[in-house]
């Protein structure tokens, strides 16, 4: 599909799907940065000039970028008029289970990001991090979070499931804790468990009135502002630290798990979510691990590094607990 030749020498060569990939990527980011899936899934299949008006689009162009999500099978075309495919059914929209539409939103954004990737790998690191991004364009940041949201609610169960948590916990530090999503499955899970989610006002913003939807305001509380310095606390059972450490430098992660350890009591554990760098490049936690690159100059981290800021911390024991998507837990013990 898309390749650049039909020369049997030369066909199925890798830059096909080099090339092929871009325009993909580019065709289903735009699409859903118009508004296409959305106005097919509110007013039904459209004629090209009905889709390109709903929009607000050029006819030509409208068409350029439908051809391709249904060549995708996003869109199917029929009788002249377009409409969502099984993709798009299965996962974007309101009808969907989990709508992926903030995650293609989020992607059209990490276009912008990536552009300046060779400047930044010169330079060391990017001009602007995604959080000064933000600040001109909040926009993005509402889309980073609500993908980050439903993407979270694919393996929540599975993450809830597999935390070890002390004997009589009672008390959890959910440490950018954002949707809430982790501490509101946790306290459903262990009814003597009460928790407190430390974030940016932000991330937040919606946060409060999902609490109070689930019946969890008397047992879940918000604390607004910066997890990267001042006092966390203490007397906690345990720390959560999900998908927190590939944005931040090691230093700026051993000064954070250090302030964590001093958070928790004796007997207390601190849970790292993260996708844990290997010993030799794997295709996911690579392609990660550039994104967190050109996002913020940051990237992921080994077993040991983690580790290491764990014990130096003066946790006794460290155990890592694998799951059935590409992260791991790495749980450290006072």
């Amino acid at each position: 599909m898309f390749q650049t030749t039909t020369d049997t020498e030369l066909a199925g060569n890798p830059i096909d799907e080099v090339i092929g990939s871009t325009i993909r990527y580019a065709a289903l980011t735009t699409a859903a940065k118009l508004g296409i899936f959305t106005a097919l899934e509110q007013g039904g299949p459209k004629t090209l000039d009905e889709l390109a008006a709903a929009i607000g689009a050029s006819t030509d162009g409208t068409r350029a970028v439908a051809d391709v999500a249904a060549v995708l099978g996003w869109l199917t075309l029929e009788d002249g008029r377009y409409r969502n495919g099984p993709l798009a059914e299965r996962w974007l929209g309101k009808g969907a289970e989990f709508d992926f539409t903030p995650a293609l939103l989020w992607a059209y954004e990490l276009t912008n990001v990536l552009w300046e990737l060779p400047q930044a790998v010169r330079d060391g690191k990017p001009a602007q991090s995604l959080w000064e991004r933000w600040a001109d364009n909040p926009e993005a940041g509402r889309d980073f979070a609500a993908y980050m949201k439903v993407k979270s609610r694919l393996t929540v169960d599975a993450i809830v499931d597999a935390v070890p948590l002390p004997d009589g916990a009672r008390r959890l530090l959910d440490l950018g804790g954002s949707h809430g999503l982790h501490s509101l499955a946790m306290c459903r899970r262990h009814p003597g468990l009460s928790a407190t989610i430390l974030d940016l006002p932000e991330a937040l913003a919606d946060t409060g009135t999902a609490i109070e939807q689930a019946g969890l305001a008397d047992r879940i509380t918000l604390q607004r502002g910066s997890f990267l310095s001042g006092d966390l606390g203490s007397g906690y059972d345990v720390v959560f630290l999900f998908e927190i450490v590939h944005n931040h430098t090691d230093a700026e992660n051993r000064d954070l798990i250090g302030r964590a350890a001093k958070a928790l009591r004796p007997g207390g554990r601190i849970v790292v979510l993260e996708d844990v760098r290997g010993e030799r490049p794997e295709p996911h936690n690579a392609a990660f691990s550039l994104a967190m690159y050109a996002c913020s100059g940051d990237r992921t981290y080994s077993l040991p590094e983690i580790s290491g800021w764990l014990t130096d911390a003066g946790l006794k024991t460290v155990e890592r607990i694998a799951l059935p998507s590409s992260v791991s837990l790495v749980v450290g013990g006072k």
